[in-house]
C-alpha cells in the first residue's frame, strides 16, 4: 500500500512535468480525491453517543454537530492558501478539530474506547490511499478527453 502524500505528490509531479493544468482543473482532480477521502474518514471518525439536536455548551462555544458530521472540503482550497487548486479536508470549525486531534493522538487516562479510536485519521489516510489515487486519475483523464 502506498502512502497517501507520498503518492498524491509523485503523482501530481509526474503530471505537472507532462501537462499544464489551469487552477480549476486541477482544483476539480483534488476535489474528486477529497471527496472519496472525506467519505473514508467520516467513516473512520468516531461518534459519541451525545445529543447535539439543541446545540449543548461545549466549552469553547456552542457545539451543535457530531465531528464526523463536520468533515468539509472545498475543491481548489487549502486551509491557509486560499485557492491553489490544491484541496484540504478537515474539520469546519476550531472546536471539531481540537477535539478531531485528541481523540486521534490520545490523552491521559483514556477508556478502552477511547484507546480503540486512537489514530482513526491515520487509518483513514491509509484506507483511502488508493482510491484517492484512483479517483484523481479517473478526473484527471475525464479532463483530458475535453
Amino acid at each position: 500500500m502506498v502512502d497517501l502524500d507520498k503518492g498524491l505528490n509523485d503523482w501530481l509531479d509526474k503530471i505537472t512535468k507532462k501537462v499544464n493544468l489551469s487552477t480549476n482543473q486541477k482544483a476539480e482532480i483534488t476535489g474528486e480525491g477529497a471527496k472519496t477521502y472525506a467519505e473514508v474518514l467520516k467513516k473512520n471518525t468516531p461518534k459519541s453517543h451525545a445529543s447535539y439536536a439543541h446545540a449543548r455548551s461545549a466549552g469553547h462555544g456552542r457545539k451543535s454537530k457530531h465531528m464526523r458530521d463536520a468533515i468539509t472540503y472545498k475543491a481548489g482550497y487549502e486551509i491557509n492558501d486560499g485557492q491553489t487548486g490544491d484541496t484540504s479536508v478537515g474539520w469546519e470549525d476550531k472546536y471539531n478539530a481540537l477535539v478531531a486531534r485528541f481523540v486521534n493522538d490520545g490523552t491521559r487516562d483514556m477508556s478502552q474506547k477511547e484507546i480503540s479510536n486512537l489514530h482513526f485519521k491515520d487509518h483513514a489516510e491509509k484506507e483511502a490511499a488508493d482510491a484517492v489515487l484512483k479517483a484523481n486519475a479517473e478526473k484527471f483523464r475525464e479532463i483530458l478527453d475535453k
